[in-house]
């Protein structure tokens, strides 16, 4: 296998484990919530300190790609949540808990900016297919894993030490792949403009936001959902929430094989109006198991989304400012995963944890009203450009 090969399936592995500790935790905290002392509604604290530390790093990940370079920086991101996840997997108080949490999206952020930058540059569109399915895996993985573990009777915290081991074997690959990363055009050079294209950028951000807190937010709270809301079983539940995942992940692969045939824009209305439609389902559903078929089917239908939308970046706004709307998109997406994640944990403490699915409803709507005034206002911004 030739270097850059080796690099981009290091990168692919490194997303698979990007996936894996968020749907793990969904699994694993109605018994770590238990060991710790802390109620279920807390899960919406991890989840905002998470995601709170991914935005942190994607919006200073530019400059910090442009002063240390890519590969460095992810080496650095794998021992960081290597620690980070020791951190979670050892804890006995909820403080140094909850800043593993907050250093594990730090570390995250990097790693997801520095990649999905790489790609975008260096691979292109089917690449960025298989990367992204690569997260699907690991968010399939992760729910699985812990839900296997607590069943042949072993405590939730061996996930996370597993995962920390992960890391350091990836940290080590990267060392090893580290000459072959080539260097980004963004990496020297002074900070493009975005220009005329504001708005465009402003819907953009919105749609990252309402989907990344759709995808976080069904991940984490399905499980509880269906287990302390509709009565099924732990092994059952646990099942449901990696095969949602594992919708995720089918629509990624489908956009790796076929994503140079296919018209972006029209997929990806499809993929608003299956998830409204499937979360709808998840609320309403006459028996629990239509409501894990509804579960299932909205991570098969918003599973193209973000990878769809990061590759029409470059379309909406220009080669030179594609590395830092990529930035600026997924620290919206991550905003999402903290504002609207934890919204939901405080919606649950108040009114219980049947209002997930009505919640969750909502925010689908918003996300197909988004994605259609992006789409026109892009279309709009072309043609006035011709």
């Amino acid at each position: 296998m030739n270097p850059r090969n080796r690099v981009f399936a290091v990168m692919t592995a490194s997303f698979v484990l990007l996936g894996m500790p968020m749907a793990a935790m969904g699994v694993a905290w109605p018994t770590a919530a238990a060991d710790l002392g802390r109620t279920l509604a807390d899960l919406g604290l991890i989840t905002f300190a998470y995601g709170a530390g991914y935005t942190v790093s994607t919006l200073a990940s530019g400059e910090l790609t442009r002063r240390f370079s890519t590969g460095p920086l992810l080496v650095a991101a794998s021992l960081a949540a290597a620690a980070s996840l020791v951190v979670l997997a050892t804890s006995s108080a909820w403080t140094p808990f909850l800043a593993a949490a907050f250093t594990v999206g730090l570390a995250g952020g990097l790693l997801d900016a520095g990649v999905n930058a790489y790609v975008a540059v260096h691979r292109g569109a089917r690449a960025m297919g298989i990367i992204h399915t690569g997260f699907g895996v690991g968010a399939t993985l992760g729910p699985l894993l812990v839900t296997v573990l607590i069943s042949l009777g072993w405590s939730w915290r061996v996930a996370f030490g597993v995962l920390a081991a992960a890391e350091i074997v990836l940290a080590i690959a990267f060392v090893v792949t580290v000459s072959g990363i080539e260097a980004n055009p963004q990496d020297s050079g002074s900070r493009p403009s975005v220009g005329s294209n504001g708005i465009v950028l402003a819907l953009s951000l919105a749609v990252f936001f309402l989907y990344a807190g759709i995808a976080a937010g069904t991940g984490a709270w399905s499980y509880s959902l269906l287990t302390e809301g509709r009565g099924i079983n732990t092994g059952v539940a646990g099942v449901a929430v990696a095969a949602y995942w594992g919708g995720v992940t089918a629509g990624r692969v489908a956009l790796g094989v076929f994503g140079n045939r296919i018209e972006p824009n029209r997929v990806l209305t499809l993929s608003a109006l299956g998830t409204v439609a499937s979360l709808g389902l998840l609320w309403i559903a006459p028996t629990p198991w239509l409501g894990i078929v509804g579960l299932v089917a909205s991570g098969l239908s918003h599973g193209f989304v973000f990878p769809l939308e990061v590759l029409l970046t470059p379309q909406r706004f220009g080669a030179g400012f594609t590395p830092w709307a990529v930035g600026y998109e997924i620290a919206a997406a991550n905003v999402g995963v903290a504002v609207l994640s934890g919204a939901i944990g405080l919606l649950v403490g108040a009114m219980g944890i049947g209002i997930v699915a009505p919640a969750l409803f909502g925010l689908a709507l918003l996300l197909w009203v988004a994605i259609e005034m992006l789409r026109m206002q892009s279309m709009q911004r072309r043609v006035a450009a011709s």
